[in-house]
């Protein structure tokens, strides 16, 4: 799908869409747990319906209804499971370890550009205590019996491993540690996953004596999404229902948007809306911390920054920073999604600080993570349409 934008102002305000964090770490939650969870969400995107349907391939009773996610918990089956996660790499490295500790064997794949990223860290920190590994690229088969014990893993290139590990360790029977080999990066995902294993009655954390019991709150609601509420705040629209005090790291957005030197570390999601925000503004921006980009949905170093050269700005960019020259102004043109959700959002907002008309090929990559953001954008006084 192509969506071609005329440039416009956007106003008003919008409610924030469910955040994706929030909800994938939930669901699984609420499928280890000790009894039915209902859980409110006003938005289902592809990656949360990956999500839903994993923990079903694991034995759970996980329904999806009308703003709210109803989720029964795993039963375990004597088969192995297949597990396919589409194209979500936070499902797929949060079910790994999960799955692990619940069965002797079973296969992890998916589709799309999630087949050429890497598991390499998390497979390995999982071979190190009994589990076998058919390769580290999906499709995987996993086999043995997940041990306790200490779990040593880089912390640099994805907090997701991280994070998986931490719903995976508490259901073994001894203690276990996560032993980080380098610096932690976006810290603040695994402050999100700390939040709701606590809500959850499992005591996060980097150790764990096992045997921890996940206690079901019943009902539970997933609260606003700050990495897509930066697309509209860039724009200038106000955003409602999101938690001042949330753990989301890129509530930062407005803090630092008009920084000269940002640091990416931990918020890499925000960096395409980011360097799109710069070339509207006159001067220079530099965003470091950006080697992670390499292996998001796309090479987001890549794809930012041939945006940005797409739209006329100019730009710079190499393994550990973005420079954008910023002219106030962007030019207009075909910009390709890369099929990354965050391209096609950023491109689209960017038409609002252009003279020329926007294209955008591949558009339906926002399905990934927020299906109705055109139609949001047109209700905001935007002009998008399909070609």
């Amino acid at each position: 799908m192509n969506i071609t934008i005329t440039p416009s102002k956007l106003t008003g305000s919008i409610e924030a869409i469910a955040s994706k964090s929030y909800a994938h770490r939930i669901i699984l939650a609420s499928a280890l747990s000790d009894k039915p969870t209902l859980i409110h969400i006003n938005a289902i995107s592809k990656d949360i319906i990956a999500t839903v349907n994993s923990v079903n391939a694991l034995g759970a009773n996980a329904v999806i209804e009308e703003k709210a996610i109803r989720v029964e918990p795993i039963i375990k089956r004597q088969q192995k499971p297949v597990i396919h996660v589409t194209e979500s790499g936070t499902t797929a490295r949060m079910i790994l370890p999960i799955a692990c500790a619940l069965y002797n064997e079973g296969t992890l794949t998916g589709e799309g550009s999630l087949l050429k990223r890497p598991f390499a860290p998390l497979c390995k920190a999982l071979e190190d205590n009994g589990i076998t590994f058919s390769n580290t690229f999906l499709p995987i088969d996993f086999k043995g019996n997940m041990e306790s014990g200490d779990y040593r893993i880089s912390g640099s290139e994805s907090s997701q491993y991280i994070s998986a590990l931490m719903y995976a360790l508490p259901l073994l029977s001894a203690e276990s540690k996560i032993i980080l080999t380098s610096p932690l990066a976006s810290k603040g995902y695994v402050d999100i996953t700390t939040d709701v294993l606590n809500q959850f009655g499992v005591r996060g954390g980097f150790e764990t004596k096992g045997n921890e019991k996940f206690i079901s709150p019943g009902e539970i609601t997933v609260e606003g999404d700050m990495s897509n509420a930066a697309f509209w705040l860039a724009a200038g629209v106000n955003v409602t229902g999101l938690n001042p005090n949330s753990k989301q790291k890129d509530k930062l957005f407005l803090s630092v948007k008009d920084s000269s030197e940002i640091n990416a570390d931990d918020i890499p999601d925000l960096v395409p809306i980011l360097a799109v925000y710069a070339a509207s503004r006159v001067g220079e921006t530099r965003i470091y911390n950006v080697g992670r980009l390499r292996i998001k949905e796309s090479d987001r170093i890549e794809s930012t920054y041939a945006m940005i050269k797409a739209l006329g700005g100019e730009i710079e960019a190499n393994d550990s920073e973005i420079i954008i020259y910023g002219k106030g102004e962007l030019k207009g043109g075909r910009v390709d999604s890369y099929n990354d959700h965050r391209i096609a959002m950023s491109a689209a907002i960017a038409s609002c600080f252009c003279k020329e008309k926007v294209i955008i090929t591949n558009a339906e990559a926002v399905n990934k993570s927020y299906p109705q953001f055109f139609e949001h954008f047109n209700s905001l006084g935007g002009k998008a349409n399909v070609e």
